[in-house]
């Protein structure tokens, strides 16, 4: 369990208020990248490799890619083998993803099996590419008011963000109903959840989503017609 954060415009020390926020996630290491477009942040659990060469936010060889991530790749050997035309500096599966994302774009989701919630900075293009693990183990919110973009791991991100905090009366309903909310409503306005299976990408120069797209569901198909082998 780590703790990722990031928004659309450069506060380091902003970024490490919030961040504190996430010190539960991840107590060994911190790791922080500003520019003039995305300020992002990681408190980091180590798990896989456990050397200060796996402190995010990580970047690939020309610092055109960047990610901060929340999770584990369980098949992160076998990526690995299929990108060896990349280097590697690292023995972290959070490599394997930026690689995967350099190979394959926002299809690499497809290519992942594991637990995670991740958001990559793809410098060139100027967009955040986030996406969130097939049945939403780990989690992913988003805060969006049409200027302010800012993601993180917990609601605490955006509760200790500079912005404005209303109650989600339409969301209040289902959590009275039913102890939690449902979808990608959440508590507080103009937040949501990244909702499992999904991912999205936010447009940085354009400074709006793009897509919001679900590449993985449920499916059940089977031969099997007689009740009783059933």
């Amino acid at each position: 369990m780590c703790g990722i954060a990031g928004f659309n415009w450069k506060d380091e020390a902003e970024m490490r208020k919030v961040c504190a926020s996430l010190l539960h996630r991840g107590p060994d290491q911190e790791g922080y990248y500003a520019d003039t477009s995305v300020t992002l942040g990681h408190k980091r659990l180590s798990i896989i490799d456990l050397s200060p060469s796996g402190i995010q936010p990580m970047a690939n060889e020309n610092k055109t890619i960047l990610i901060t991530f929340n999770g584990e790749i369980f098949n992160f050997v076998e990526l690995r083998q299929d990108l060896q035309k990349y280097t590697f500096k690292t023995g972290t599966d959070t490599e394997v993803i930026i690689h995967a994302y350099e190979e394959y774009g926002e299809e690499c989701v497809n290519k992942l099996t594991g637990q995670f919630a991740f958001a990559i900075y793809d410098v060139t293009k100027q967009i955040l590419f986030l996406a969130r693990d097939r049945v939403g183990i780990n989690p992913l919110y988003y805060y969006f008011d049409g200027k302010k973009f800012i993601f993180g791991s917990e609601l605490k991100v955006i509760i200790n963000s500079e912005v404005p905090k209303q109650i989600n009366e339409y969301a209040l309903h289902y959590y009275l109903a039913y102890g939690y909310t449902p979808g990608k409503q959440s508590i507080f306005e103009n937040t949501y959840k990244l909702e499992p299976g999904h991912y999205m990408v936010f447009d940085l120069r354009e400074n709006k989503i793009t897509t919001y797209k679900k590449y993985w569901d449920v499916s059940y198909t089977s031969e099997i017609t007689d009740e009783q082998e059933a």
